[in-house]
């Protein structure tokens, strides 16, 4: 018995110093240059957005690590999303821009999407972002008119490409609507906030700054949060004039 209870004693000694000395070695490792990965949000809200649609926002992913952060591959956790990325290397310090294309298609009600993000970042191989939209519902007190903005040179009498929407509040009090995102630098609009009294309708303008060449950058969105008695989103699908 004292035989068995010094072994044991010898064996818990033993995987104690192995245990210190792996650690000690992964702790020598670790010090080594590593890349870290980390994303501007691990969510996004569109908000209300129509069927049948096309709308975007951009996640930027960094690299606050000491040795190049390297994405092996980005997968959508569905059909209806693409997630390209403008590159695949990103230098210590740097960031790049993960572009999140959402197809409504024929979808109703609330929607919660994933795309993960696999890199060799050894402590984060995967980190996951989300988005969600209301699909095909406009909201009870707050819409825009319209809800989808066309644009196009035909028409024009001095060749501008500009929409105009408004954002029409039948709260009983007093709605503050603010920009959230524009994705596309091709666009510029008029204004980024605005008081909505009650009943009333604030307007906004949209300009196309230039005809798009590439049929992937015709269909982008904007997104507006309203505050006031509640707190919401809006998403209007924006179509873009491509030079044929």
């Amino acid at each position: 018995m004292r035989f068995l209870n010094n072994l044991s004693i010898a064996a818990s000694t033993i995987l104690m110093s192995l245990t210190i000395a792996s650690s000690s070695i992964f702790a020598q490792v670790s010090k080594g240059p590593q890349p870290r990965i980390e994303v501007s949000s691990d969510y996004f809200y569109f908000g209300y957005m129509p069927i049948n649609a096309i709308v975007q926002h951009v996640y930027w992913v960094r690299n606050t690590g000491n040795d190049t952060l390297r994405i092996v591959t980005v997968k959508p956790g569905c059909g209806c999303t693409t997630a390209p990325i403008s590159k695949d290397a990103i230098a210590p310090g740097d960031s790049a821009n993960l572009k999140v294309i959402f197809d409504s298609k024929n979808m109703t009600g609330k929607m919660v999407k994933d795309i993960d993000i696999f890199s060799n970042d050894p402590n984060k191989q995967s980190i996951a972002v989300k988005f969600f939209a209301v699909v095909n519902r406009e909201h009870d007190f707050v819409r825009a008119e319209p809800n989808v903005l066309r644009f196009s040179k035909f028409g024009s009498k001095d060749g501008k490409m500009i929409k105009t929407f408004e954002v029409l509040n039948n709260f009983s009090t007093d709605i503050e609507v603010s920009l959230i995102e524009l994705p596309a630098a091709n666009f510029k609009i008029d204004k980024k906030n605005v008081k909505v009294r009650p009943g009333e309708k604030a307007q906004f303008t949209i300009e196309q700054l230039q005809s798009v060449t590439d049929e992937a950058d015709v269909l982008t969105s904007v997104t507006f949060e309203f505050v006031g008695d509640e707190t919401d989103r809006i998403t209007i699908p924006l179509v873009a004039h491509l030079q044929q």
